[in-house]
């Protein structure tokens, strides 16, 4: 692997977060929650600043903080745990504890990005890890602005039109589907569904 080669990880990045249905579940339910611009860059970027701290920390160790055996059911908990938030407490979906919940698990989700790439980086040192990890980030950003922008936008276009019943309906309804899908990834990485997670 060479400087020639380093566009790869900023592929790599993208299409690891739009492969992985369970990174693209927690940041869909995250933004479901938010209202504005400056609410959707606050949680996002906090979240963005968490994994990008644990890929780095994880690269820069070159091995994982915790076993995936740990880390696969905590993303899936992680989704849960935000569905039923903004189900059951949605007046903090907006608070500061909001931006704690994205930075703690962001942490998390870090983890997992970390695992997927730790193994792709073997045989290199240098600044040319550095410069992996940091288009490997940037492509994950990428990944998730291609489902956080349009999301916001059409739940924006959705409040505009049908005013809070359109909001509380979709921050019900989308929580509920999500989390669903949440205790399906919690059991699969548990190895309850006969698949990891």
């Amino acid at each position: 692997m060479d400087w020639n080669s380093l566009g790869t990880f900023f592929t790599f990045g993208v299409r690891h977060v739009l492969e992985g249905w369970d990174h693209l579940l927690f940041a869909a339910v995250l933004v479901l929650s938010l209202r504005g611009f400056w609410e959707v860059f606050k949680v996002i970027g906090v979240f963005t600043l968490a994994h990008s701290l644990t890929v780095s920390l994880t690269v820069l160790r070159g091995v994982p903080l915790l076993p995936a055996s740990v880390v696969e059911p905590c993303i899936a908990g992680s989704i849960l745990f935000v569905a039923l938030e903004n189900l059951l407490l949605p007046v903090a979906v907006v608070s500061v504890r909001r931006l704690a919940v994205a930075f703690g698990f962001g942490l998390v989700h870090g983890m997992g990005l970390a695992g997927a790439l730790l193994e792709t980086l073997a045989g290199m040192s240098g600044a040319v890890v550095a410069w992996a990890v940091v288009l490997f980030c940037a492509g994950v950003e990428l990944g998730h602005l291609g489902v956080v922008a349009p999301l916001s936008g059409a739940l924006k276009l959705g409040r505009d039109q049908g005013g809070e019943r359109f909001a509380a309906g979709a921050l019900r309804y989308g929580s509920a589907a999500i989390g669903l899908g949440g205790i399906y990834y919690l059991l699969a990485s548990l190895g309850l569904l006969g698949q990891g997670g």
